[in-house]
């Protein structure tokens, strides 16, 4: 029930890891990348999303502060149907009036199906049909651009102010709001205060303007993206113009914000952006479409270092205002002198402790260093290799138990006495000389081999002080290797038996034709009708047939000789010379051998090819047992074995498939084990030894793989480097 349980929670995980892996959103921006207003919205949105990895967020800008023609609005919707139309989106959010509008106007056609999500709407002078977003069942973040409490705070902040001068510009979301501004002003000016309303965008003007100020004077900056001409004014010429004033500037919103201005109650892209991604969050986390208008409110922000500059008091600000580029505190004026005094403070504590430390650290050495001397003799006493190590003089300075018990000595007897007295076997040249260069040693002693290995050790002053030496018991090994060696010679007689098999099939063909020879020779002896050119024929004959016979003797020579070192050899010729010794058992057995060379960079290798073609001859075999055993099974009448070769990057590639009985998949991981075989009569050492000769004498790769039908063997053999198989078939 457990299992279950666990099978359909993790089922569910996929399932949800699937549908979250579709999230696809499109953030569609009214104006530029660039922009500080566009840049801000993206950054609420994509803080939203971040959490959210499988989360694809793909923004798109309309640049419409620098264009905003008839003409260029319908390229940009040829253009959007064009690159919409193989993106399909799960939630589309449009920033500010001119995205607003052209998503409305265009819902059906490039956003049919798709919750559409509006923010940047002005709630006083909307630019966007309101009624109609509603009536839609749209979702819509409305901005508020708090002109009229800007300028009461102004009004507050300066009670002598004698001239406001307001910036704004004639783009299309000015337009909606320059009326709110001229009512402002006009009230301003019943109280005695001049007011200027600048909506041309003329730079040069404005810094006319400016120097012109009086110092009871305040600017009151808008926006300023277009001038009167329509000619985009750049982001940097507006902040050199903020700059550039000598008298404050406050602002209805945070685009230019440490660039100048002294802040205000502003209007935030980033509170657009956060406002809209949580309800398009909330969506695609399975909730319903929210069509509650939302409003995002204006903050109260000022920048600290322009309030200095203009000695404005901090306590004249609202209470909730939110203070950028506040003053250094004390830590942070003095960080470097607290950081030294925190650092030094543990070291005068230290100076103070450290004679009872020393006193205390003196009295647990003693301890420890007895600690240690007897766990490093528990250590020694544990291996079961011989250890004992000596000065430069060969006086022995220590040993385990297993050295006492190869010397048969005590450990009193041994310790302070030199190695040629205890151990005399190493005392003799050049087994001396060899012990003191740190060479390998190998030794016999009581009808076992052992193994001695020396490193130099250092004194307390780092200097050479002697040697320690490792003996270690490899009769074992030794034994082991023994019997590796009779696994090769027993896995050669194997195949020599193969052999000698496929030479009984070659020589069937040549000894029927000799025998029939010599029935006809005496047949025409007895009636008389031996001729001199029948003599000739039945020679011709004979010698044809004895040549062959005697080329299938030298084939088999050359084959089961070993090659002793490695040469280069042709793997083709190699492959053709192994199907031409199989080629009569084969098609005894109604095999066919279909064999493809695919190189085209040469057939040359550098290896052993006898030991090579052995391999090849014990594989083709297991592929004619395999197509045996499943004719036996009644599965098939007849069977096919192919051979191919690939070109790989550095590697050649040999693929040999039978549609034989075929391998389970769960005998596999063994089928290269010495002794392991899936045949009744198998002796296990086919596999094993083509392992060996291709891996670790020919440093080439050889796996098996079960097919639907048959198996597949795949041996790679290097060039120059090894390789890999791996999708080398195409």
């Amino acid at each position: 029930m457990h299992f279950w349980l666990r099978c359909c929670f993790f089922l569910s995980l996929l399932l949800l890891d699937a549908a979250a892996s579709s999230r696809h959103i499109l953030l569609l921006q009214s104006y530029n990348k660039g922009l500080v207003w566009s840049d801000d919205i993206s950054k609420g949105v994509e803080e939203v999303f971040a959490p959210y990895k499988n989360y694809e967020l793909t923004t798109e800008y309309m640049d419409t502060k620098k264009n905003e023609d008839a003409v260029y609005l319908k390229e940009l919707y040829e253009l959007f149907e064009a690159k919409l139309k193989n993106q399909t989106f799960e939630v589309v959010i449009a920033a500010d009036d001119f995205a607003v509008n052209f998503a409305l106007e265009h819902q059906h056609t490039l956003f049919e199906g798709t919750p559409l999500i509006l923010c940047g709407v002005d709630k006083r002078g909307p630019g966007s049909d309101v009624e109609e977003i509603k009536r839609r069942g749209l979702s819509l973040v409305l901005e508020s651009k708090e002109i009229q409490e800007n300028v009461r705070f102004i009004r507050e902040l300066f009670p002598n102010l004698e001239h406001l001068y307001i910036i704004n510009d004639l783009t299309h979301t000015s337009l909606l709001i320059n009326h709110i501004y001229e009512e402002e002003a006009q009230k301003l000016r019943h109280e005695g205060v001049r007011v200027t309303v600048n909506l041309e965008g003329n730079v040069e003007h404005i810094l006319n303007d400016f120097r012109a100020l009086s110092p009871n004077s305040v600017v009151l900056f808008g926006s300023l993206f277009l001038d009167k001409q329509g000619m985009y004014v750049p982001y940097y010429q507006v902040n050199d113009l903020i700059n550039a004033s000598p008298v404050p500037i406050f602002s209805i919103s945070d685009s230019h914000l440490s660039k100048g201005v002294i802040g205000g109650y502003l209007l935030r892209g980033i509170s657009q952006g956060t406002e809209a991604a949580k309800i398009a969050l909330a969506y695609l986390q399975g909730g319903k479409v929210d069509t509650t208008p939302v409003v995002a409110p204006a903050e109260w922000i000022f920048d600290y270092q322009m309030l200095q500059k203009y000695a404005i008091p901090t306590h004249k600000l609202p209470k909730e205002a939110l203070l950028i580029n506040p003053p250094e505190s004390f830590f942070d004026k003095h960080r470097k002198l607290v950081e030294f005094a925190f650092v030094l403070t543990p070291f005068i504590l230290f100076f103070l402790l450290i004679a009872i430390i020393n006193i205390y650290q003196r009295h647990k050495m003693a301890k420890r260093l007895l600690a240690k001397s007897y766990l490093e003799q528990v250590l020694l006493g544990n291996i079961q290799s011989s250890v004992f190590w000596i000065d430069n003089k060969g006086i022995i300075k220590g040993c385990n138990v297993s050295f006492c018990e190869l010397a048969k000595r005590d450990h009193h007897e041994i310790v302070g006495r030199s190695i040629c007295d205890v151990f005399t076997l190493l005392c003799h040249m050049p087994t001396k000389a060899q012990l003191f260069n740190l060479e390998e040693i190998e030794f016999e002693r009581n009808d076992s081999f052992y193994l001695l290995k020396s490193k130099t050790f250092l004194d307390e002053d780092g200097k050479d002080g002697g040697l320690v030496t490792i003996i270690t018991d490899i009769t074992e090994k030794k034994q082991l290797e023994i019997n590796k060696q009779f696994i090769i010679q027993q896995s050669k007689l194997s195949e020599v038996g193969e052999m000698l098999s496929a030479i009984a099939h070659q020589w069937k063909v040549p000894l029927v034709e000799l025998s029939a020879v010599a029935h006809k020779m005496q047949h025409y002896h007895l009636k008389d009708k031996l001729k001199a050119e029948d003599m000739k024929h039945f020679y011709d004959v004979i010698m044809t047939q004895t040549i062959y016979m005697g080329e299938t003797i030298d084939g088999f020579r050359d084959f089961v000789r070993p090659s002793t070192t490695p040469k280069a050899f042709n793997i083709h010729t190699g492959i053709q010379e192994v199907l031409a010794i199989l080629s009569s058992s084969m098609k005894y057995n109604n095999i066919a051998v279909v064999y493809k060379n695919h190189l085209h960079r040469g057939d040359m290798l550098f290896g052993y090819p006898n030991e090579f073609k052995q391999v090849i001859l014990n594989i083709i075999n297991n592929a004619k047992d395999a197509i045996l055993e499943a004719r036996a099974k009644g599965d098939k009448t007849c069977g096919t074995v192919h051979l191919n070769l690939y070109e790989l990057e550095e590697t050649i590639g040999l693929f040999v498939e039978d549609d034989g009985a075929g391998i389970d998949p769960t005998t596999l991981p063994d089928l290269f084990k010495p002794f392991f075989s899936t045949k009744s009569k198998g002796d296990g050492f086919g596999l094993y030894m083509a392992k060996l000769i291709i891996q670790n004498k020919m440093h080439g790769k050889i796996s098996i793989e079960a097919l639907q039908q048959g198996a597949q063997v795949c041996i790679q053999l290097p060039r120059s480097k090894e390789g890999s198989c791996e999708n080398s078939l195409t």
